[in-house]
């Protein structure tokens, strides 16, 4: 059995033993610690960036879009729809090759009056293919029936 004299020599080692076995499980617990915190702020950094890059992108695509709304209410120009003065130049210049200014002019009244609602599809075709068949009268332009309608 020891003595107290050895049990007391062999206390100040042990403390210091456990005292620096603590000190090192410390630093390691917080080693650990700090790099799970490390990695989880880097993750949520890594989140926040691609947020911001869709953000980014989202921000710019909504800009462009504006200045091409922009552009084209200026200009009155959409490319989902052709304008009256295409359709009407298309339509004249279908059965014979050559463009009459009397013809274009009455395709153009009569397309903005169907665009406008004054006249339904069927009138249109039918209005369409009498200003096209038909020849001008005294060369001013307007078909006989055109002339009807706007004296009534």
């Amino acid at each position: 059995m020891p003595s107290t004299t050895d049990r007391a020599l062999s206390t100040p080692a042990k403390i210091l033993l456990y005292g620096l076995l603590g000190v090192v499980s410390l630093i390691v617990v917080l080693t650990v610690v700090s790099f799970v915190f490390e990695l989880l702020w880097g993750l949520i950094g890594l989140l926040f960036g691609i947020v911001a890059l869709a953000a980014t992108i989202g921000v710019l695509a909504a800009i462009g879009y504006a200045v091409y709304w922009l552009a084209s209410s200026i200009t009155g120009q959409d490319e989902a729809t052709p304008s009256t003065t295409d359709v009407s130049e298309t339509r004249a210049t279908d059965t014979a090759g050559v463009t009459s200014a009397d013809e274009t002019d009455s395709v153009e009244r009569l397309s903005e009056r169907y665009a406008n609602g004054e006249i339904t599809e069927t009138e249109l075709e039918r209005r369409l293919e009498q200003a096209l068949d038909e020849p001008a009268l005294d060369g001013s332009g307007a078909t006989e029936y055109e002339r009807d309608r706007e004296l009534n």
